[in-house]
Order: structure tokens, then C-alpha cells, then sequence
């Protein structure tokens, strides 16, 4: 990085750095003018001075150059005669031009400032990008020292200041020095007494002010240290909060938060007293010099020494001091400021160990495969501390040989996998790839060619197919095409100028020569890869829970309906049709919530907004038409009752609590206060919000689910009642967020299953429910609807942090996403090991059978965390204590114990 931010601001921006000190000086003759002519207008028009006599005239505008007097003749030379006015003539025009002067000084400081803004914009992304590629190439055990959320905040925050800085680097100095110099030089040739007292002023603020300054640069730079480390310890709680909640931490950590806080509070009350200290004094040196002029100026005005024209001239001249005096100081404070701030970052991002730029060049396709195998040579790796992890470790890997690397936790396996692909750096030895040391394959091809499934991978939000097939976006299909719209083309335009990368994110960046290039194809290979990791039950799940996207439902959707009527036709064969509420107009659902029956259908948006919705607009007038909003009040005033009669006295973090899904623990302390104010005295909710509130809590009430006793026949026929004319009156808005069902149609709002059941399992035992899966199955085998349920699964959130997923699920789709990537060589860092013994066995036969299939073999090296049949493996090798102990091929007897306690 450069070694200062001036030098940094200079390499990249001297071209419009330069432009911009151009038009600085140019702006300076218009500012000049615009000084003098206050001065014009009340010696001449306005007092009269040269317009003595009726029908007087003066010539405004003439243009001279004085001549030295040895070359004879006149003493000067006229260049532009100048233009006769008349009195009333001369005040119009000189105001006219005064106002225009006004416009032309405005129109150059908007340019001006329009200019630096958008410079110091582009050079703040070119800053931030170059970070962020920074971090993508730090060694890899940089990331063992650094906190993220620090990272992201100096990324976020603190590059701020230093691109709002930018554009102000050069020009703003010469800027403000020329509007300052300017009104200087103006004020000296009104009067020299005067320019005096001005300069005299003005120096000692731009001496003293500036010095006073320094202790905020320290207050300051306190203030970041501490902020960068409160947002690492605010990163730090989100991540481990499973931690915090299940060792009762919480107040602890609300002790040092509170701790740092108040660091923050001193530091930044320290801050606000001084700098309003030191601009009380600048203000007041400000307002102080004005009274000079007016006592000193009028008294050499009345002495008859300066005219009155000049004295307002000067006092206008010193009106536009303070200003650009202020911000040269505000300048120099946030150049000193930003300093400091680029040297902090500078020393985080710049650090030895750097990976070389071109080992992770885009290239779009990589034909380069794997020759040969890994070849490791006394390698030797230490931890932090200088401890050896692995020592002298000598060993061949062929290319195509499937070896387990075996041996108590810790002891070496471990390490050696992460060395394999790159992830602990040799502390002496060498590791070779097909003859090349390991560190000379660019990631065009180590990141093709060798995938790495280790047992914590990190998921960024995405959905699950994103994920999958993460490993494959190496780069777009399609090189730099042009632009087709002026967004697209501005969007390029300023990723060039500020550095950036100019592929594009939106474009499709599979590389499906690992998949297939027929979409049906790619689906049964990622099909094939998710039954070998047993992840398809899983993922049945999450497609029939989920909505069928968009671009499918068209293709899909009579299909589903097909499969609904299949679905139905053998639950009545099997006679368990009676165990499944259908979606019947003309009936109740018990076994679903008022809000789902009076709507019948489903909502486009997320239930809370769309209840929000149908309460606030149509659903609220037709229970009001009918009377239903009383009762529904009632009922849901007797809900909260009972809810806080049972949970009132536990907390909001209770799980039981947590566990009702008709209430959120944040709103018992709410209902509460409501069941206070109502229950006893027995009055009626008359706020909108109470009514809102209680009618929002018995519309989720479910019967079977609650048993209170509060849903008989009379209200099963009324909230009927209600479905018939919500829908004969529902508005556009509503229709347009709700869809409702109807047994002939397919619903795109539903999931998958409430489409193809067509109602709700009810009163079901475990063995009738599994049978009901059963039938659900076949009806969806018979219609071919496997693709579409994981087509649909594919598109399932995977939240952030992969947090919706269990840590097993996690881990086995680390390990799908490693093998669909189709590698040379598969490196498996025990990434099994919050599965169970039987499941990582089958598992591990089915990623092995893979690994010999003719078609697309691949070798390994797997770090078992459960015993392994080593006869599934062409070789065996032990680790102990950091050293090789054991190689041989695999026994066709015994067991190997991967997770053996070492010696004591």
C-alpha cells in the first residue's frame, strides 16, 4: 500500500486533481470582481460621485495597462475603452452584474463541489475494493488474529472520512487560500490599516485554533480504537450466542458492554466540550473583528482618510473571511484526522504473506487437470506459539488412490489434510501437486481441481442451491458483453474509473462441465450427489414446505393438480380419507386457524404482514358487518387471560413459552397490561390497538391445538359465513396478495404439500401419518413431480450462517458441494462428525463408490471421525503425536479406529 495518503490520492486522481486546480484558479477573477463592485455601486450611483451634473455620465468597464514613463508618450495603454451610463443606468447595471457575479461564484463552487463529490466517491470504492481484495488474499492464518466485525467496520466506517477527504486533498487548500488571499489582497488596497488589523486577526486564528485542535485528533483516534473494538465485541455476541444462552453469560456480557460503552461516553463527551470550546473562540474572533472595522474604519472614514464606499467594500471583503477561513481549518483538522485513520487501516491491510494477484486471476474456463498426485517432503508445520503440529512428515499420494488418515484428534491427520489444500502453510518441507510445489498452481486450478470438506464450513445467506453449487461460480459464462442500457453502461463506467471488478454478478456463473450441460441431467447429478449424502429426505422436506417458484409453476402446476386428485383417490381406496381435512369451501377447518378459514387461501407475503393486511382493510370490514369483531374480541380477551393466568409469572426466555406459537414472548408483558385494564372490570376494548391486538390473538387460535373449549358450531358457521362474502368483496389490493384455494386450480401461494394434500393431516397416529407419507410419494412418483419437489427444495433459505439447517445437514452438504465440483482429488477433514457411526459409514460407501466410478473417478484423502472399514480404502495411514507412525495398505480385516484417545 502507499505509504501515505497523499501519495495514494496522487497515483490515482493527479489527472482530476489538476483539472480541479485549473478551474480554482480560474474562479478567482470572477470572486475578485464580484469584491470591487459593492465598492462601485455606493461611490457611484448611489452617492453620486462623478454624476454632478444633469445628464452626467461615467465610463464603467475601461480596461488599461500602465506603461513606464522613459518609453514617452502616454502613460498608459487602453485595451478596452470603456462604456458611458448615466446614473439610474450605472445602479441597475452594476447591480445586475453584482447579482450575476453572485451566480457565476455559485455555479463554480457547485461544479466544484459536485466534482470533488463524485471523485471522492469513486476513490472511496477503489479504497474499499482494495481492502476487501486485500482480505481475500491474506495468508491464511491472518484470519486466526483478526475479528471480523473489526475488519468490517474499518472497511465500513472508517474508509468514510478518508473518501469524503479525497476530493478535498489538493484543491480545497488552494481553493479556500485563494478566497482568502483574494479578500486580503482587496482589503490592503482599500486601506493598509485596515488589511492590518485583518491579517493580524486571521493569523492568529489560523495559528491558534488549529493548535487547540490537536487533543481531538487524540480524542479522536481513542474514540475509533474503542468504537472498531465494540463492534468485534457486538460481532462476537451475535456469534456466539448459543453460548451465551446456554451458560447463563447473558449479564456478563451486558457488563462489558456496558464497560466499553462508557469508555466511548467519556472519550466522546471529552470531544463535544472541547471542540465547543475551541469554536466558541474561533466564533468569537470571528465577530470580534467586525467591531474593529466599524470603530477604527468609521473613524477614518469621518477623519475623511477612506470613503464611506470603501469602509463597506472592506466589511463586505471581511464578511467572506470567516467562512473559508473556518473550512481551511475544518481542512487542516481532517487531513491530520484521516491521516491517523489511513495509517490505522494502512497497518491492518498491509502485512507480509500477501497472495500474488495473478494466483487468482478470472480465467474462464481451466482445462488444466491433474497429472499427478500430492508428494509431501519432511514437511513440518507449527502453530502460532512455534509448536510443531506435524513434523518431518514424508508421504505420496497418488492421484487416483482412495487413503484414510487415521489417528487420535489432534495429533497430525488433521493438519495435513489443511496443508493438502493449502490452509496451514509448511513451517519448512515441501508439498508437491502433480511436480509443482502446491503454492505455484494459481486457484484457477487448486480450486477446481482438489475440493476440501472440512466439519464447520461457513454459509453465507443464500438459498440452497446457491450453496450447492458455490463451488462452480469460478466465473461468468459470458466474457464483458456491452452494455445494453444507459445504467448498465454508467454502472461499467464507474467500476473502471474507481477500480473495480467489471464482471458482472448477475450474469450466469455455473461451470457446468462439472454438472452437465442438459438441465435434466444437472438435476439428477445433484440429485445423485444429495442420495450419497443422504441429504434427500431432508430436502423433500424443505421442497414440500416451500413454495414452488415462479418460472416452474406454469410447467408444473397441472401436474400437481393431477397429483391432488391421485392423492385423494387413494386415501379414499385406503380408507384414510377421513384422517385429512380437505379445502372445502363450504366447510370449517378445525384443524387450522380462524385467519386461514375466514381467508381460505394463502398469502404472497410473509402471515405477519398479510394478517396485518387483511385485519387493517377487507378481512376487518366483513367481520364488523356481521358482527364477528365483538365475538373475536371476547374470545381473544379470553385467550390472554388464560395465557398470562399460565405464563404471566415465568420470563419472555421461558421455553415453554417460546415454544406456543399463538403468542411471541415479547407481547405477554402486552397482554398483560390488557387483560389488567379489561379482565377484572369487565369493560370492552375501545382503543383500535386493544381491539387490533385481541382480534389478531383469536384469529391464530387453533382448537385441537389449545383446547379451551371456544370454537363451537355457531362460530364454525358464522366464520363460513364470513369466507363467502370476503371473497364476493375483496379488493384488488387483497386479491392481488392473497390467493385463494380452489379444488380444481393450482394455488402459487401455497407450499408444495397444502397443494397436492389439498388440507390438513388431522388426528392422525404416527403409523397412519407415515402411511399418509407414503401415499404423498407415490402420487408424487406417478406425475413425475420429483424434479419439480427438488427444484423446489433448492430454492429453500438457508438463513444466515446456514442457521436454519442442522449442524449434521451442514456438514453434509460441505461434503455434497465438495464432490460436485467433480474434483481430481477430495480432501475430507473429518467432516462428518456431528453424524452417528451407521450414517457416516453408509455415507462414506456411497462417496467412495462415487470416487471409483469409471466415468469420473477422483482419489482421496479422508480423515475418518468414527471407525472405518478399512478395507474401503486402497491404503492406511497413522498418525501420532505429529509424526507418520504407520503406511500400508488397507487391511481387509479390521476395524480402524480414527478417534482414538492418544497416549497420556
Amino acid at each position: 500500500m502507499a505509504t501515505s495518503l497523499y501519495r495514494y490520492i496522487w497515483h490515482h486522481t493527479r489527472r482530476e486533481q489538476i483539472w480541479m486546480l485549473v478551474v480554482v484558479v480560474v474562479s478567482v477573477i470572477p470572486f475578485f470582481l464580484s469584491l470591487n463592485l459593492p465598492k462601485l455601486i455606493i461611490n457611484g450611483p448611489i452617492q453620486g460621485e462623478g454624476f454632478e451634473g444633469a445628464g452626467a455620465t461615467v465610463d464603467y468597464f475601461r480596461l488599461t495597462i500602465p506603461l513606464p514613463g522613459f518609453l514617452g508618450g502616454s502613460d498608459h495603454l487602453v485595451l478596452l475603452d470603456g462604456t458611458p451610463f448615466e446614473r439610474m443606468e450605472a445602479l441597475f447595471v452594476l447591480s445586475s452584474l453584482f447579482l450575476l457575479f453572485v451566480v457565476v461564484n455559485g455555479a463554480f463552487k457547485f461544479y466544484l463541489n459536485t466534482y470533488k463529490g463524485r471523485l471522492g466517491e469513486r476513490m472511496l470504492r477503489r479504497m474499499r475494493y482494495e481492502m476487501v481484495d486485500r482480505v481475500l488474499r491474506f495468508p491464511i492464518r491472518q484470519f486466526r488474529r483478526i475479528r471480523p466485525a473489526e475488519v468490517a467496520s474499518m472497511i465500513k466506517d472508517e474508509l468514510e472520512p478518508i473518501g469524503g477527504f479525497i476530493g478535498d486533498a489538493f484543491v480545497q487548500p488552494l481553493y479556500l487560500s485563494s478566497q482568502i488571499l483574494t479578500a486580503m489582497i482587496f482589503i490592503f488596497l482599500q486601506s493598509w490599516t485596515l488589511g492590518a488589523v485583518a491579517f493580524a486577526v486571521t493569523a492568529f486564528q489560523a495559528i491558534l485554533i488549529p493548535r487547540m485542535r490537536r487533543r481531538l485528533l487524540i480524542l479522536g483516534r481513542e474514540r475509533q480504537l474503542t468504537a472498531r473494538r465494540l463492534a468485534g465485541s457486538v460481532g462476537e455476541i451475535i456469534e456466539s450466542m448459543p453460548t451465551i444462552r446456554t451458560n447463563d453469560t447473558s449479564n456478563i456480557v451486558r457488563a462489558r458492554i456496558s464497560e466499553q460503552l462508557g469508555r466511548i461516553f467519556l472519550i466522546r463527551f471529552d470531544i463535544y466540550q472541547w471542540k465547543f470550546f475551541v469554536k466558541f473562540l474561533n466564533n468569537f474572533l470571528s465577530q470580534a473583528t467586525p467591531f474593529i472595522f466599524y470603530m477604527f474604519g468609521g473613524y477614518f472614514a469621518i477623519r475623511g482618510q477612506i470613503d464611506i464606499g470603501e469602509l463597506v467594500a472592506v466589511i463586505a471583503a471581511y464578511r467572506e473571511l470567516p467562512a473559508p477561513l473556518k473550512d481551511l481549518i475544518d481542512w487542516d483538522l481532517m487531513r491530520l484526522d484521516v491521516d491517523v485513520k489511513y495509517d490505522q487501516v494502512a497497518q491492518q491491510f498491509d502485512i507480509d504473506g500477501l497472495l500474488d494477484p495473478a494466483t487468482q486471476a478470472p480465467i474462464a474456463a481451466s482445462s488444466e487437470r491433474l497429472e499427478g498426485g500430492f508428494q509431501l517432503i519432511e514437511a513440518t508445520i507449527r502453530d502460532d506459539t512455534g509448536a510443531a503440529l506435524v513434523s518431518g512428515v514424508s508421504l505420496d499420494l497418488p492421484l487416483h488412490q482412495r487413503l484414510a488418515a487415521v489417528g487420535p484428534l489432534g495429533d497430525g491427520a488433521e493438519v495435513v489434510a489443511e496443508a493438502l489444500v493449502g490452509l496451514a502453510p509448511l513451517a519448512s518441507g515441501l508439498i508437491n501437486l502433480s511436480g509443482r510445489p502446491l503454492g505455484a498452481w494459481p486457484e484457477s486450478v487448486t480450486g477446481r481441481r482438489l475440493a476440501y470438506a472440512e466439519p464447520a464450513s461457513y454459509y453465507p445467506r443464500s438459498n440452497l442451491r446457491e450453496a450447492l453449487l458455490y463451488p462452480l461460480m469460478h466465473h461468468p459464462l459470458h466474457d464483458a458483453r456491452p452494455a445494453t442500457t444507459r445504467s448498465e453502461s454508467r454502472m461499467r463506467t464507474e467500476a473502471l474509473q474507481s477500480g473495480n471488478s467489471l464482471l458482472d454478478p448477475n450474469d450466469d456463473w455455473i461451470d457446468r462441465s462439472a454438472l452437465s450441460p442438459e438441465p435434466d441431467e444437472e438435476i439428477a447429478r445433484i440429485e445423485q450427489i444429495l442420495v450419497a449424502v443422504e441429504l434427500r429426505r431432508d430436502l423433500t422436506r424443505f421442497g414440500l414446505s416451500s413454495r414452488v417458484p415462479e418460472w416452474l409453476t406454469a410447467k408444473a402446476g397441472p401436474r400437481i393438480v393431477l397429483a391432488r386428485r391421485h392423492l385423494a383417490a387413494r386415501l379414499r381406496e385406503e380408507k384414510l380419507d377421513s384422517m385429512v381435512e380437505r379445502f372445502d369451501p363450504g366447510a370449517f377447518l378445525d384443524h387450522a386457524t380462524l385467519m386461514e378459514n375466514l381467508v381460505f387461501g394463502a398469502a404472497r407475503q410473509d402471515e405477519i404482514a398479510a394478517t396485518r393486511l387483511l385485519i387493517r382493510s377487507d378481512a376487518r370490514r366483513v367481520l364488523e358487518r356481521l358482527g364477528l369483531d365483538r365475538t373475536l374480541v371476547e374470545m381473544g380477551l379470553k385467550i390472554a387471560m388464560t395465557l398470562v393466568e399460565l405464563f404471566g409469572e415465568i420470563g419472555a426466555d421461558d421455553p415453554m413459552l417460546r415454544r406456543m406459537d399463538i403468542i411471541s414472548p415479547d407481547e405477554i408483558d402486552f397482554y398483560r397490561q390488557i387483560v389488567v385494564r379489561l379482565g377484572s372490570s369487565g369493560r370492552t376494548a375501545e382503543s383500535d390497538e386493544d381491539r387490533g391486538a385481541l382480534i389478531r390473538l383469536a384469529l391464530s387460535y387453533v382448537e385441537p391445538r389449545y383446547r379451551l373449549g371456544l370454537v363451537d358450531d355457531t362460530l364454525r358457521a358464522r366464520v363460513i359465513e364470513a369466507r363467502t362474502l370476503f371473497h364476493e368483496t375483496a379488493s384488488q389490493m387483497v386479491r392481488e396478495g392473497v390467493e385463494f384455494h380452489e379444488p380444481d386450480r393450482f394455488n402459487p401461494a401455497a407450499t408444495l404439500k397444502d397443494n397436492i394434500v389439498f388440507g390438513r393431516v388431522a388426528n392422525a397416529t404416527p403409523k397412519t401419518s407415515a402411511r399418509i407419507d407414503e401415499l404423498l410419494d407415490a402420487s408424487i412418483d406417478a406425475y413425475d413431480l420429483g424434479p419439480v419437489v427438488l427444484r423446489t427444495a433448492l430454492e429453500y433459505d438457508l438463513g444466515a450462517g446456514a442457521k436454519r439447517l442442522s449442524l449434521g445437514q451442514q456438514q453434509k452438504v460441505t461434503l455434497a458441494r465438495a464432490m460436485l465440483k467433480a474434483p481430481d482429488y477430495l480432501v475430507a477433514n473429518r467432516c462428518l462428525s456431528a453424524l452417528d457411526a451407521d450414517t457416516q459409514a453408509r455415507i462414506l460407501r456411497s462417496v467412495l463408490q462415487l470416487a471409483r466410478d469409471a466415468g469420473r473417478p477422483f482419489g482421496m484423502y479422508w480423515v475418518p471421525s468414527a471407525p472405518i472399514e478399512n478395507e474401503l480404502f486402497d491404503r492406511i495411514v497413522r498418525f501420532e503425536r505429529g509424526q507418520l507412525t504407520s503406511d500400508s495398505l488397507a487391511d481387509r480385516s479390521e476395524l480402524v479406529l480414527s478417534s482414538s484417545p492418544g497416549p497420556q
